[in-house]
C-alpha cells in the first residue's frame, strides 16, 4: 500500500508533534510505503523525521488557499507516485492536497481536521465542496466532529473520530517518581510548580492564567508556587511584559521551546492550559501521561481526552476568579489524593498510546473504498 500525507509545514506544533510521534512507526507498517509532503516550510520537525528514514518532500510554495499552482505542482506529484492513500491534515493541506488527489485519480482520499474551525457562511461552503471530493474525513475528537458537522461542512457519516496519540511509558522514564520525598506541600520546602506547555498565541489564553496566577500568589503568600511555560510563540514578550507589570517575575518561568518536555512535566505537581479553543490537546494527553493531575478548559476535546478519569478541574476560560479557584483547589487537597488522581489520569493516557492510534489509521486506510484487509499490510 502507497500512502502519502500532506501536511501545510513542518516546524512545531500540535500537528508536528503527532506526526513526529506517529510517522515512524507508520513507516514500519509491513508492506506500506510511506511519501510525506510539506506544501511550505520544514524546519525542526522535519529534521527530525530524517533519521527515521522519512525525508521530507518540502515544496516551499505559499499554502495560502487558493494556490492554483500549488495544486497542479501537487497533481504532478501523485500522478508520478500512484499511490493509494492520500491523507491530508489541516485547512491549507486538506483545501490543496484533497483537489490534487481527486485530480490525480487518487482511489482513497482522506482529510483531517485537526481543531474545532471558525468558519463564516464564505469558508463553510469552501470547506463543505472540498470535503465532498474526500472519500473520508478525520476529526480529533468527538467534539472537532460535532462541530464539522454542524456547520454542515461535512455529514456525520464521512467523519471518523481518532484521537491524537502521544510517547506513552518511555523507556527509562519512571514518571511514578515525580513527586517522590515531597511531603504535603503545607510543610514541603519545595514550591507547588503549576506547568503548561502549548504554543504562545492568543488562542491559548495565558494572559488570563497569568492574572489569575497573580491572584493565586498574592492569597498564598505563606506557600511558593512557581508557574513555568513551555513553549514559544508570536506572545511570548507580550506575556513576559504583563508577568514583570504585575510582579510575577520572580513566580513565573518562561521555558521557550523544548524538544522534550517530559522532565519539565516530571518536576511539576499539575498540567494547566486553559484554552479558548481546543480541538484535541496532545499536551494534556502528555501531562496525564506523566501521571499529573490536571486544569483544563471544558470547551472542546478536553473533557474527552479526560475521560471518566476524574484526574482534573474543567474550568470556563473566559472566567479568571474560576481559574484561580481551581489552583487553589489543587493547591488544598491532600497530597495522596493530588498522587491518585495523576496515577488514574496516567491510566486513562494509555488510550492515547501510538499503538492504538495505528490500528485506528489503518483501519480506515484499509476498509474504506480501497476494500483491503489488514494482510495487506
Amino acid at each position: 500500500m502507497k500512502v502519502v500525507r500532506v501536511v501545510s509545514e513542518l516546524d512545531f506544533g500540535g500537528v508536528e508533534k503527532v506526526l513526529a510521534i506517529s510517522l515512524p512507526a507508520l513507516k514500519n507498517q509491513n508492506g506500506l510505503e510511506l511519501k510525506l509532503i510539506v506544501l511550505g516550510k520544514g524546519g525542526k520537525v522535519a529534521e527530525e523525521l530524517v533519521p527515521n528514514g522519512i525525508e521530507p518532500q518540502i515544496l516551499s510554495f505559499n499554502p495560502r488557499i487558493p494556490n492554483f499552482k500549488l495544486i497542479k505542482k501537487l497533481q504532478n506529484i501523485l500522478i508520478e507516485f500512484a499511490p493509494d492513500v492520500v491523507h491530508t491534515q489541516g485547512g491549507e493541506a486538506n483545501f490543496h492536497g484533497i483537489w490534487a488527489a481527486k485530480l490525480a485519480n487518487v482511489p482513497l482520499v482522506i482529510g483531517e481536521e485537526i481543531g474545532i474551525p471558525n468558519h463564516h457562511t464564505y469558508w463553510r461552503y469552501v470547506f463543505k465542496w472540498v470535503y465532498r471530493k474526500a472519500n473520508k474525513v478525520i476529526a480529533i475528537s468527538e467534539a472537532v466532529k460535532e462541530a464539522i458537522v454542524e456547520l454542515e461542512e461535512v455529514e456525520a457519516s464521512k467523519v471518523s473520530v481518532v484521537y491524537n496519540p502521544v510517547n506513552i511509558g518511555i523507556e527509562g522514564r519512571d514518571f511514578s517518581l515525580r513527586s517522590s520525598g515531597r511531603n504535603d506541600q503545607i510543610t514541603s520546602n519545595s514550591p507547588f510548580v503549576f506547568v503548561c506547555t502549548c504554543r504562545l498565541v492568543p488562542i491559548k489564553n495565558l494572559d488570563r492564567l497569568i492574572k489569575a496566577f497573580e491572584g493565586l500568589v498574592k492569597e498564598n503568600q505563606n506557600r511558593e508556587l512557581l508557574l513555568r511555560i513551555v513553549g514559544e510563540g508570536p506572545e511570548r514578550n507580550k506575556l513576559e511584559s504583563l508577568s514583570q507589570k504585575l510582579e510575577m517575575g520572580g513566580c513565573v518561568e518562561f521555558l521557550g521551546f523544548q524538544e522534550d518536555v517530559w522532565p519539565f512535566l516530571n518536576e511539576a505537581d499539575s498540567f494547566i492550559l486553559p484554552s479558548l479553543r481546543e480541538g484535541s490537546s496532545v499536551s494534556l494527553a502528555e501531562a496525564m501521561s506523566a501521571g499529573l493531575p490536571s486544569i483544563v478548559t471544558k470547551v472542546g476535546g478536553a473533557s474527552e481526552i479526560l475521560g471518566k478519569s476524574q484526574s482534573g478541574i474543567l474550568i470556563d476560560p473566559l472566567k479568571t476568579l474560576e481559574l484561580q479557584s481551581a489552583m487553589q483547589k489543587l493547591l488544598d487537597i491532600p497530597y495522596e489524593e493530588r498522587i491518585s488522581m495523576g496515577q488514574r489520569a496516567e491510566e486513562e493516557a494509555k488510550r492515547f498510546s501510538v499503538e492504538h492510534y495505528l490500528d485506528s489509521l489503518l483501519s480506515i486506510y484499509a476498509f474504506s473504498d480501497l476494500r483491503l484487509k489488514p494482510s495487506d499490510f
